[in-house]
């Protein structure tokens, strides 16, 4: 009985030894996680004001802080004044505090020139100057050189399209004069093609005729008579049973299509 006592709780110890550490592994890793991303690290945080009537040039927390294009920390909160304005509350990490001085400015920018999220690049001020303290407010203000970039990105655009507007309005500038000499050259066509074969046809039955009349006089001539025989006349053709084409666009009978 008491071996079997000991043994159940040797087991037990067993299992208390791997939940212990399972759990000790679980820690370890939230911990070297939190400080990879710096969780554990000291923080201080400052301030920015901004008129109501302007708002806050699309931050909103969790919007990035960067130094030196590095993250360093990020929008905490926005809170309305009892003054009716904005404050915004910006948390960094302790060990960028060397770069923030009393002259660096805050300047809001947007990730796509014009478009995608706000985020807030601070300036590192001159070393001369004094640690900004934590809690201190910051001059915070819009990019002002987003405008001329737009412009810029306004001008180039221009220019790549403008030459390419004006070859397409060139090409439908000559398409009317086109379509109109094709449209003659085809009339011209057709009324060559009704004008003149009725003529040629006519003037070759013309000219068949007179060789009928001088075969028939050979014919004729008691030399001759016996060589030759007597071909019978084809009819001739007359030139306005020629199938030729109207220039009228068909009619449809008045009576609606018959099936």
């Amino acid at each position: 009985m008491m071996d079997q006592t000991f043994k159940f709780r040797f087991v037990n110890e067993i299992t208390g030894v791997f939940v212990l550490l399972a759990l000790a592994v679980l820690i370890a890793g939230i911990f070297l996680a939190g400080r990879a991303q710096g969780l554990f690290e000291p923080k201080f945080r400052l301030h920015a004001v901004f008129p109501a009537e302007e708002g806050t040039y699309g931050l909103k927390k969790g919007s990035e802080v960067r130094i030196r294009d590095t993250v360093a920390g990020s929008v905490v909160g926005i809170q309305p004044s009892a003054e009716g304005a904005l404050t915004a509350t910006f948390e960094l990490k302790a060990s960028f505090h060397s770069l923030v001085r009393t002259n660096s400015t805050a300047v809001i920018k947007k990730a796509l020139i014009l478009t995608g999220d706000s985020f807030v690049d601070i300036s590192i001020g001159d070393r001369q100057a004094p640690l900004m303290s934590d809690g201190s407010l910051i001059a915070c203000t819009p990019d002002r050189d987003i405008a001329k970039e737009a412009l810029l990105l306004l001008e180039q655009f221009r220019e790549k399209t403008l030459p390419t507007i004006d070859k397409v309005n060139a090409l439908l500038d000559e398409l009317p004069p086109l379509t109109v000499q094709t449209r003659n050259t085809l009339q011209a066509g057709e009324a060559l093609l009704r004008e003149d074969v009725p003529g040629v046809l006519a003037q070759a039955q013309d000219t068949l005729r007179a060789t009928q009349v001088l075969i028939e006089g050979f014919q004729r001539h008691w030399l001759l008579r016996k060589y030759i025989e007597n071909p019978q006349a084809s009819p001739l053709i007359s030139p306005a049973t020629l199938p030729l084409p109207s220039t009228e666009s068909p009619k449809p009978p008045a009576g609606g299509e018959r099936k």
